[in-house]
């Protein structure tokens, strides 16, 4: 979880530089929130596996830029 919280606040602490980053990582940060990691282990290794967990927390197919974020995240 380490991996994905320095990859994430790297975009949540640059206020308007990106905006599309920026608020890409605050929603998988929520998503993330949704998570027991008492019941449930973070693929933050497995880009597949990193998808699919976020894309069912979503509901909804990732978007392109949250994609790109999930990519950085595993190749930290």
């Amino acid at each position: 979880m380490t991996k994905v919280n320095t990859v994430l606040e790297k975009y949540l602490n640059k206020e308007g530089e990106d905006e599309e980053k920026t608020e890409a990582a605050e929603r998988i940060k929520a998503l993330l929130q949704k998570l027991d990691f008492n019941a449930e282990k973070m693929p933050e290794n497995n880009l597949d596996m990193f998808s699919r967990l976020l894309t069912s927390l979503k509901g909804a197919p990732l978007t392109g830029v949250e994609i790109r974020l999930a990519q950085e995240i595993v190749n930290y």
